[in-house]
């Protein structure tokens, strides 16, 4: 059996220069649901029927020592001769798995180690600050309690360890700006998620759009802030999107802000972009003004990107109001 894993000098260096390359299309993985599916190249592991040929007993931590799509590149490539289970993006927790959990990855430079382990690759840089963000914690610890609930692992330091603690271990990661004590914590769910709320106005700097079909008013003194924007309904595409930086993909509470009139829309649909796709909530804009309206809890995916609009498209009459929007992770 081959039992090439990482390579075999330094920190974890996974990626040659950090190479960006753009990976296929991604289907969704059998193994892990919020996981995409890119397969690593055949070269690059070895295919078993685990748990029946090998108990899974451990989970291996690594830092790619490269970009998230350079890593997913070079594992498709026969040259590497590397693979991992999982690979997780630095920004938003995004996450790829490239390996089986059934077959055995080549990540931990150690054969028996390879065969009873899942190895997680994380983006990012030994070496540097800033790349073990909040949003990669979070996903890396659900994949971990994922693994561990099917496999039986304990969730302890004994079992789940760095690429540097796996015996005869040349490398160094995940190093020590890898904050293990919040990890575990996160694993074991011993510590609630962190506060977050963003509140984003039809005039906050790059964070709203709409297009020039929505007029400005500062009509009614239920605004937030100095004016909001209107427009009449219509069965065309034109929101007006709010983005937000959400910090981690997790379950938040979506609240709007519009000043309400008689003339105002009865059915205003607010569109939610959530993990599951597009919902929508309809909301009568003529009552209930000037205060934050609870539209529901929604699982947003982490990342910064247009996740709540305000749409002209209803068979509500009255002019659709948008304003503000905030997201408050519950």
């Amino acid at each position: 059996m081959r039992r090439r894993t990482l390579l075999a000098s330094g920190a974890a260096a996974l990626v040659p220069g950090g190479v960006l390359a753009t990976p296929g299309i991604a289907l969704a993985s059998t193994d892990y649901g919020p996981a995409a599916w890119v397969p690593a190249n055949s070269a690059n592991f070895t295919v078993a029927n685990r748990e029946t040929s090998h108990n899974i007993q451990y989970v291996v931590i690594h830092t790619t020592q490269g970009s998230y799509n350079g890593t997913i590149s070079w594992i498709q490539n026969a040259a590497s001769q590397v693979s991992a289970h999982y690979v997780v993006k630095s920004s938003n927790g995004a996450v790829t798995q490239m390996v089986r959990e059934k077959d055995i990855a080549w990540h931990a430079a150690n054969w028996t180690y390879n065969t009873q382990s899942i190895g997680i690759e994380h983006e990012g840089f030994v070496e540097q600050d800033g790349w073990y963000t909040e949003a990669l914690y979070q996903s890396s610890a659900a994949i971990v309690r994922s693994v561990c609930a099917k496999y039986a692992i304990p969730k302890d330091r004994a079992h789940i360890i760095g690429h540097s603690e796996v015996p005869t271990a040349t490398h160094t990661d995940p190093g020590p700006r890898w904050n293990w004590s919040y990890f575990m914590s996160l694993v074991n769910q011993t510590t609630p998620p962190p506060a977050w709320t963003s509140t984003v106005d039809n005039t906050t700097a790059g964070r709203f759009t709409a297009s020039d079909n929505w007029g400005t008013s500062s009509y009614s003194t239920q605004r937030f802030g100095a004016d909001y924007r209107y427009a009449n309904p219509e069965a065309i595409s034109d929101a007006a999107w709010y983005k937000f930086a959400v910090p981690a993909t997790a379950t938040y509470r979506v609240e709007a802000w519009y000043p309400a009139l008689p003339g105002y829309n009865t059915a205003a649909p607010y569109i939610m972009a959530t993990t599951t796709g597009n919902q929508v909530v309809y909301v009568d804009q003529r009552s209930g003004g000037g205060a934050w309206r609870n539209l529901g809890t929604f699982t947003f995916a982490g990342g910064d990107y247009n996740a709540v609009a305000v749409s002209r498209w209803t068979s509500g009459t009255g002019l659709v109001i948008a304003d503000a929007v905030k997201l408050t992770r519950v």
